[in-house]
């Protein structure tokens, strides 16, 4: 026997991760016995037969013989035993089906309730896991079980449904299979005990087996199956939203507007509004519940914040484009609705463009509606005994008033002092005030005294309307006091919340996201909040408890809260909730809390979690952005360097070989004149094939932030003449003019550098003009500059000039074509110089750069 820890389950989280999900079948039915195990099993069988792995998660055969004879030849897993209460059970172990990976798993009774200490709280939660893992599942589900359908169930057959699932996961079933029988062929069953043991036959003819139930949950189960076949049509889909509130009735409304949705192939939305007055615990349960059930049937829950719920419903029916409204109302008009504000009648006035469906309350539960409670909502017992000693003091206080003002201005006294208590109570407290100070008013100090005998008529009528206008302006002061708490709370959330997303924009690192989402949970929250930010297959920073790291992978995996509070591993220490975002789960947030979260704390922490994780997105998005334009980049650089370098390596190349060859020649070799012209052609074709690696190089080390000057004291003519020395032929064929101006002091420079520099300029200039063309290099000092200037003849700069020192840039060369890079690395060298570089267009015609290099007054 083993009762597995949350430790056990870290195995089945990390295994849970499939590109790939698993196909769900289920096998559909009216009721027990017409034959889905059966039809299951025997599809099993055929599948194994076909050469499938197929295993047996859980089967129930109930007994049943031919059931059981299906069962072999199918390997089944060993159930789990879970010590509870004092008693052994058997449950499925999701983590042998996990470790035994099938192809196909049978897990029968999709809605079955698992005992506590399992993985989940629903065996169909178990199913999810299994697909989630890219495992095929064959199930098996009865139609009274479906949420939406146990309303209307329960009406018909006079019984509770104990075990329900969502309707959510027969949505996700790939295939339905519907098992119909007509009942009376059912009924035959029964009586043969092919369906239950002798000893219950009886019973269940008696209660759940009768004839119209059995018609009646046929013709349910193939309804649905037609709305399940309608919804895969692809036609357009309707909008439906339910209103919710702590009421019971709001089951019974969601439900409804499930089966609605399922009709009419629907979106389905649930509207939940905050209420004015402060919930108790029990209406906190029954909102979560409500919530809960509506996330189940899969809708989308919205909540509004309004202090008017029919302006918050108006809202979110324009803002989701909502075509049907389903709300709930009373079954006839009723007293009581004097003190609720009609809500579905203020709809139906307002919004004229939607269908709105009311569904009346029951009386059962209108007789449960406590009058008290609507008159004075709950407070606490403390709030209602300091009205009481408060209404007593001011009561004594104006005792000794009444010889000297008479009991009609105290009754102002009294007013004002109800108005001042709505700033500091809620409603309830406010109007029991109002009711007393009118007591003691009457008894106290409208004459005759010590009595609540009213003898004159305008003291009656002052009596009633003091009432009247002590239980409004109370009742309005104590609105306008919440109304005012609401709007303060709105907007320290949106305080919040801004500031939250103010200082996520300012940082892209995870680490001070996490820092900054970690300190606003911590000012918020009475609780513990933990982030765990989910990269590269690890949680950033670590998680070293076994126990709490397998309850956060799962919460991870699932994209569900989990722990603590959950349906899965409740029995954690911890509640982790993932951070969603449109790009998938980013990480989890743990939550240490004695006590559950409130609602509003669940919504705000959801809320916040929310904007962490689309910062954690942004900031992975923001790593791929860079890897994806470092790739184009590194793409376009490997196009421009190849289209580049496969011409300008192939024509040196080319001149080598040839005037290699020509010297093999006999005849050219003996003319003196011949051989010194191809070994010019081969120098100069070597002084390209230099130039063209040295600027790769160059480039290299620029970008890589390797480059480091080696100064010197240089003459300016001499980094000059060393320039001009690298041009080889291109001196022949050009004309070029240097003056210097005097410049003859030493100055700081790296020389092999700098001639380089200038080389560049001389080649690009010699590359762009035509043979023949003047070339001019000067020296000017201007102050405690050195100005450098490279100019030409020839036809001069492109119109964009700012792009020529770009890299890979080229012109239109006379008959040559370069690489793009040598005015690029002039530009880098001269601005490590602590120099700059220009280019213009001369007035006369022809290029002229512009180098200006500062130097010291020492160098002059």
């Amino acid at each position: 026997m083993s009762n597995k820890s949350p430790e056990d389950y870290l195995r089945i989280a990390e295994q849970s991760e499939e590109k790939k999900k698993g196909v769900l079948k289920i096998y559909f039915g009216m009721s027990p016995g017409v034959g889905k195990t059966y039809a299951m099993l025997c599809e099993a069988q055929r599948l194994k037969k076909e050469g499938s792995d197929v295993q047996i998660g859980i089967v129930e055969t109930h007994g049943r013989e031919e059931t059981k004879a299906l069962l072999n030849g199918l390997r089944e897993i060993s159930l789990k035993e879970i010590l509870y209460k004092e008693i052994v059970w058997k449950e499925m172990d999701v983590e042998a089906v996990m470790a035994a990976r099938p192809e196909y798993v049978l897990v029968d009774e999709l809605a079955h309730s698992n005992i506590p200490g399992s993985l989940h709280k629903k065996r169909y939660q178990d199913v999810f896991m299994l697909l989630d893992a890219g495992i095929n599942v064959l199930s098996t589900v009865n139609v009274q079980h479906l949420e939406s359908q146990v309303d209307s169930v329960e009406k018909i057959i006079q019984s509770a449904v104990k075990e329900t699932i969502p309707d959510i996961i027969l949505e996700r079933a790939d295939e339905l299979v519907l098992i119909d029988v007509i009942p009376d062929e059912l009924l035959k069953r029964l009586a043969e005990g092919k369906i239950y043991i002798e000893e219950k036959i009886n019973s269940a003819r008696e209660n759940f087996f009768k004839k119209e139930n059995l018609t009646f949950l046929r013709e349910l189960s193939l309804n649905y199956t037609a709305r399940y076949v309608e919804k895969r049509m692809p036609h357009g889909r309707d909008k439906i939203m339910v209103a919710i509130s702590a009421s019971p009735h709001s089951r019974n409304l969601l439900r409804h507007a499930k089966r609605l949705s399922l009709e009419r192939n629907a979106e389905l939305f649930a509207f939940f509004s905050e209420k004015e007055e402060q919930r108790d615990p029990r209406s906190e349960e029954l909102i979560r519940s409500h919530i809960r059930l509506a996330k189940e049937l899969g809708a989308e829950v919205i909540h509004s914040y309004e202090s008017d719920p029919v302006i918050g419903i108006m809202n979110a029916v324009h803002g989701k484009r909502v075509n049907r409204l389903v709300i709930g109302g009373s079954v006839k008009p009723n007293f009581l609705n004097f003190f609720r504000s009609n809500i579905s009648e203020k709809l139906t006035r307002n919004l004229r463009d939607i269908e709105i469906i009311i569904l009346p309350t029951s009386t059962e539960e209108l007789k449960r509606v406590d009058l008290f409670q609507l008159l004075i909502p709950s407070s606490s017992l403390r709030q209602y005994l300091s009205i009481l000693l408060l209404t007593l003091l001011i009561t004594l206080l104006n005792l000794p008033l009444l010889p000297h003002i008479g009991y009609w201005p105290i009754s102002i006294l009294y007013l004002f002092y109800v108005a001042l208590l709505g700033i500091f109570f809620s409603r309830g407290p406010v109007l029991v005030a109002a009711l007393l100070s009118a007591l003691f008013w009457n008894f106290l100090f409208i004459p005759p005294r010590f009595t609540f005998f009213i003898s004159k008529l305008e003291d009656a009528l002052m009596f009633c309307i003091f009432i009247l206008i002590a239980l409004i302006n109370g009742g309005l002061t104590s609105k306008l006091k919440r109304n005012e708490m609401k709007l303060r709370s709105r907007e320290e959330k949106l305080s919040i919340l801004y500031e939250l997303t103010r200082n996520l924009s300012k940082t892209s690192q995870s680490n001070e996201i996490i820092r900054i989402g970690e300190s606003f949970f911590k000012k918020i929250f009475p609780f513990p909040a933990n982030l765990f930010f989910y990269k590269q297959e690890i949680f950033s920073p670590e998680i070293s408890d076994a126990k709490k790291l397998a309850v956060a992978t799962i919460a991870l995996k699932s994209g569900k809260p989990a722990g603590r509070y959950t349906e899965t591993l409740s029995l954690s220490p911890s509640t982790f909730y993932p951070l969603q975002s449109p790009g998938g789960t980013t990480g989890v947030i743990e939550v240490e809390s004695a006590s559950e979260p409130t609602l509003e704390q669940e919504i705000l922490l959801n809320t916040i979690a929310n904007q962490v994780s689309l910062a954690l997105e942004r900031d992975t998005l923001s790593e791929e952005a860079k890897k994806t334009f470092l790739l184009k980049e590194s793409e376009k650089l490997y196009n421009l360097v190849f289209n580049s370098l496969s011409h300008e390596l192939k024509t040196p190349l080319t001149s080598i070989r040839g005037s290699a060859s020509a010297l093999l020649d006999t005849d050219i070799v003996e003319d003196p004149e011949a051989r010194k012209s191809l070994l010019e052609e081969i120098q100069e074709s070597a002084l390209i094939l230099n130039l063209l690696l040295g600027n790769l190089l160059d480039i290299s080390r620029i970008e890589s932030g390797y480059l480091s000057l080696k100064k010197e004291k240089v003459y300016p003519a001499d980094i000059i003449h060393e320039a001009i020395s690298y041009l080889g032929k291109n001196k022949s064929t050009h004309e070029i003019i240097t003056e210097t101006n005097d410049c003859k002091m030493e100055i700081d420079l790296d020389r092999v550098l700098f001639a380089h520099a200038l080389f560049n300029l001389l080649y690009n200039a010699c590359l762009y003009t035509p043979p023949s063309s003047t070339i001019w290099i000067k020296l000017v000092q201007k102050e405690n500059h050195l100005i450098w200037s490279v100019e030409d003849n020839g036809k001069g700069l492109p119109s964009d000039a700012s792009r020529i020192f770009q890299k890979f840039f080229r012109g239109e060369a006379t008959g040559k074509i370069g690489t793009g890079l040598g005015l690029a690395i002039t530009k880098s060298i001269v601005e490590l110089h602590g120099g700059s570089i220009s280019a213009m267009n001369r007035p006369e015609g022809g290029a002229k750069f512009v180098i200006e290099l500062p130097i010291s007054d020492r160098m002059v």
